[in-house]
């Protein structure tokens, strides 16, 4: 191996390195404005040579590293479902940069407009499709510092992602500058990549310090039951008692002034019928509790399905022998409003895991439905429905936007259906299949943008850990520890009213995607030309 591939080796580890660190040491999210630089350095380098997905290599040795660095712990749950997910999003962004690449040099243009497009058309796509992993988002990286991203209310993470792009080429530029004029050619470079930082922390650090609690405040208790996914929870044996626990912590938690009470993701294993809840004895079970309880609100997760006739049968259904019918299976927040005649309400989740609760493509090769991979202690393609929900309590104005574990990561996804009228958000999630590791820490900071980005207070109540309250800024007003039986207790506030973000979505991906869509084709179309 000769000098230059080594330097060259080593520009792709150093971008790896700091594109990683953000989500391997949070703390150090602002390593990523300039984890980008010796990539960039390095297309610059070789993208005349005669191979020309020599840059193509390089930059899947980057995002391999980076990959491994922020997503390893993927392999706690399932080895290889981790080196599945972490090579193929390796292997995806490899393809994107070297697009990217390509196209400028086809076009003779700087790499800052076909890499700005093609990349952030590429994380709105990766949003959407069967092997949605948007987790790597560049926007995410600032997840940890709610003071700076307080304008993501405005655009979504796309936002940041423009930011964090931009920033390293201004660098870039600043540091060429350097090396071939001095410095004393850096006045202008200089104050326009410093502007480019400093404005948008100065505007949001002016709207996180001059936004003001506003809407009723309720009284809501959460429980986290702590139940270990792979020895405990999902264990037949131990369901009655699981549920039997979580009633009577329940009864020893809430009072007359509670007016919320909220379980997590699956907390009832066993199936419900939709079409009729009452045959399961869990949900008798929670009509009984509720009765003491008249003006309560109850939200948790359960295990729900709904039965088809022999004409329908979409993809992730599955057939009943004993009973001889086909059936969707869900995972669903189950919500039941107060009132004993209120009927329950049912949202199905519909960001699945790729490869553990769908396999991909299962639609069009239905024989892989069976072959999906173990999550915390299930396995076995849900069934999907692409329509989200919002609960209403009959009666009132209020509203709740659900929110189920992966889906999470979606911010469009999530503040498509936020209504105008007055509520609030919850997740329900189970964070024990990531065991001890930063999965379940990753997981946990996405809520806080969620809630900036909808401007709405946020329940977050998981499994085992980390629940909380979180308010429209983003901030963390109360949470419980990690792998602990325990509960909390609190107020939040009923906001009202679209944020610019829940009207538009990502209106940043959706033109990035096209321009960078037409700028591909046209660069095609020039190449064929030349190559005449």
């Amino acid at each position: 191996m000769s000098d230059k591939t080594k330097k060259n080796i080593f520009l792709a580890l150093t971008s790896g390195l700091l594109l990683g660190l953000p989500w391997s040491v949070p703390a150090l999210f602002f390593v990523v404005f300039l984890a980008w630089l010796p990539l960039l350095l390095l297309e610059e380098k070789v993208r005349f040579q005669t191979n020309s997905y020599a840059i193509f290599n390089y930059a899947l040795v980057s995002f391999l590293l980076w990959n491994i660095l922020a997503t390893w712990w993927i392999a706690k749950v399932q080895f290889v479902g981790a080196i599945l997910i972490i090579f193929a999003n390796s292997l995806l962004q490899a393809l994107v940069f070297w697009l990217a690449s390509r196209i400028r040099t086809i076009l003779v243009i700087p790499l800052i407009f076909p890499f700005l497009l093609i990349w952030m058309g590429y994380e709105h796509f990766h949003l959407s499709w069967d092997l949605a992993w948007p987790w790597l988002n560049l926007g995410n990286a600032l997840a940890t510092a709610p003071q700076l991203i307080q304008w993501y209310e405005f655009t979504g993470v796309r936002g940041g992602t423009l930011w964090i792009i931009l920033t390293n080429f201004a660098l870039l530029r600043a540091y060429c500058t350097y090396r071939k004029k001095g410095p004393g050619s850096m006045v202008a470079v200089g104050a326009t990549t410093l502007l480019l930082l400093l404005v948008p922390i100065s505007g949001s650090y002016l709207i996180f310090q001059n936004f003001e609690e506003e809407g009723e405040t309720v009284n809501i208790a959460l429980i986290q039951p702590n139940l270990d996914p792979y020895t405990e929870k999902f264990n037949p044996q131990n369901h009655a008692r699981h549920v039997a626990e979580f009633f009577r912590t329940a009864g020893s938690l809430i009072d007359d002034e509670t007016q919320y009470l909220f379980g997590p993701e699956t907390l009832i294993v066993d199936q419900i019928d939709e079409s009729d809840p009452s045959a399961s004895i869990y949900y008798r079970n929670l009509l009984e509790f509720r009765k003491k309880y008249p003006k309560l609100n109850i939200l948790l997760g359960v295990h729900s399905y709904q039965k088809l006739g022999q004409e329908d049968i979409p993809p992730g259904s599955r057939f009943n022998r004993e009973q001889n019918f086909y059936y969707e299976p869900f995972n669903t927040a189950l919500f039941l409003p107060q009132g004993s005649a209120s009927a329950p309400q049912f949202y199905h989740k519909t960001k699945l895991v790729p490869l553990f609760e769908r396999m991909p493509f299962v639609q069009y090769l239905g024989f892989l439905g069976k072959y999906s991979l173990e999550l915390g202690g299930y396995t076995g393609t849900y069934s999907l429905r692409q329509q989200s929900t919002v609960f209403v309590l009959p009666d009132t104005s209020i509203t709740i936007l659900p929110i189920v574990c992966f889906e999470s990561i979606f911010g469009p996804y999530c503040s498509r259906n936020l209504p105008k009228e007055k509520g609030f958000i919850c997740m329900i999630t189970n964070d024990g299949w990531w065991k001890n590791s930063p999965g379940y820490r990753h997981h946990f900071n996405f809520s806080p943008v969620r809630a900036i980005e909808n401007r709405r207070d946020f329940v977050r109540v998981a499994n085992t850990g980390i629940s909380a309250l979180i308010n429209a800024k983003g901030m963390v007003i109360a949470r419980t520890p990690w792998w602990q039986k325990t509960t909390l207790k609190g107020k939040i506030h009923l906001r009202r009213g679209q944020t610019f973000f829940a009207r538009h979505g990502d209106y940043l991906g959706r033109i990035s995607l096209l321009s960078g869509v037409f700028l591909v084709l046209y660069g095609g179309i020039r190449k064929l030309n030349q190559a005449r």
